[in-house]
């Protein structure tokens, strides 16, 4: 709250106490302390909610490592020791054998959580002595996820939707196999961004500018009526939790058992029980909800739906994986060359993807 001419104002004193403590003592703040004052001061610029929700993230898993060290005290050997920990989920400390963290972290996520660490070293002024021996892990290039076949594809959902206990799961692998929308794209849904119309119209979900990593990627997407029937779903579920006004979540936020705040949109871990008994029942057990969304660009490449229409539909796609998910199934492949193979006896039938 601001007063009259900024006199005695309690809002510019915070935040001048705030900039006098990061200036002064900063450096020599543990890490616990010191990323909470960063968080603020990060807060209030106009960084999307995802921004800080991700590096909350980044300063969790930080944070078991370097928590009680002082700014000042870090070196590059930390780094690169947090580097191989933070790989293997795997900590010696004195002579006894730990694991911190709650699963193992790719090189990209690594690197990630450092960056978050090397912009509070900027700020405390200790950065540039350590970047010269600071080492970011290579991150492989982009690699495909393989695509289910057709017959897999059915398969997962028919099981699925034979589990009550996968019922959210279900619904969510509907709704990106047949959008491409998944993961924080769903889970910035509001009411409001949800259009459920009589069977004769349109039917269209929103997704919205704050819930996307790019600008490429909001975009009002059509729902076919497996899509449709699936929104509707999570649109009641959404009623039946406490989401009433149009501001309110689709996927609202779980508080406790029984109990959700509407006006908070899930954690990134929403799925993770639901998922797991959806991968227990159908037995993929490598299959992730983002696969879904890669399986939806390729079923409309294969149906012949132009690029350009995919990428409004998908929002960012790269050249790349447009050239390889546009013939990704092995059954296409297959098919395509059994058609001109010399030896192949007369009158045997090429199986296609189905039409109907």
């Amino acid at each position: 709250m601001h007063t009259r001419d900024h006199k005695k104002c309690p809002a510019c004193i915070e935040a001048d106490t705030m900039l006098i403590e990061m200036d002064s003592d900063f450096s020599r703040l543990p890490l616990c302390r010191a990323r909470h004052l960063w968080m603020e001061l990060r807060k209030r610029g106009h960084l999307k909610d995802r921004t800080h929700e991700a590096n909350d993230g980044y300063l969790d898993a930080l944070e078991k490592f370097f928590g009680p060290i002082r700014l000042c005290e870090i070196t590059a050997g930390h780094l690169r020791t947090y580097q191989i920990a933070r790989g293997a989920n795997l900590l010696d400390m004195e002579g006894k054998q730990t694991r911190p963290w709650d699963r193992l972290a790719g090189n990209s996520t690594i690197n990630h959580e450092i960056s978050a660490l090397a912009q509070i070293l900027k700020h405390a002024k200790l950065w540039g002595k350590l970047q010269p021996y600071y080492f970011p892990l290579q991150i492989p290039r982009w690699s495909p996820c393989e695509v289910l076949s057709e017959e897999d594809e059915e398969h997962l959902f028919k099981v699925a939707a034979q589990h009550p206990e996968a019922a959210l799961a279900y619904w969510v692998a509907c709704i990106t196999n047949n959008t491409t929308a998944a993961g924080i794209e769903l889970r910035g849904l509001r009411l409001k961004n949800v259009f459920l119309r009589d069977k004769k119209e349109i039917s269209a979900i929103y997704i919205p500018e704050d819930a996307v990593k790019n600008t490429s990627r909001p975009r009002k997407i059509a729902l076919n009526s497996t899509a449709r029937w699936t929104v509707e779903q999570c649109y009641n579920r959404a009623l039946q939790l406490g989401s009433t006004k149009p501001e309110h979540y689709l996927f609202p936020f779980r508080e406790k058992r029984n109990k959700y705040n509407p006006a908070k949109s899930v954690s990134r871990w929403f799925l993770r029980v639901s998922w797991n008994k959806l991968r227990d029942a159908t037995g993929f057990k490598d299959l992730n909800p983002h696969d879904l969304r890669h399986q939806c660009i390729t079923r409309l490449l294969e149906n012949d739906v132009q690029p350009e229409t995919v990428r409004a539909i998908a929002g960012h796609v790269t050249e790349q994986m447009m050239q390889y998910y546009s013939h990704q199934r092995i059954r296409t492949k297959y098919d395509a060359v059994m058609a001109i193979d010399p030896q192949r006896p007369k009158g045997l039938r090429v199986v296609g993807r189905k039409t109907s």
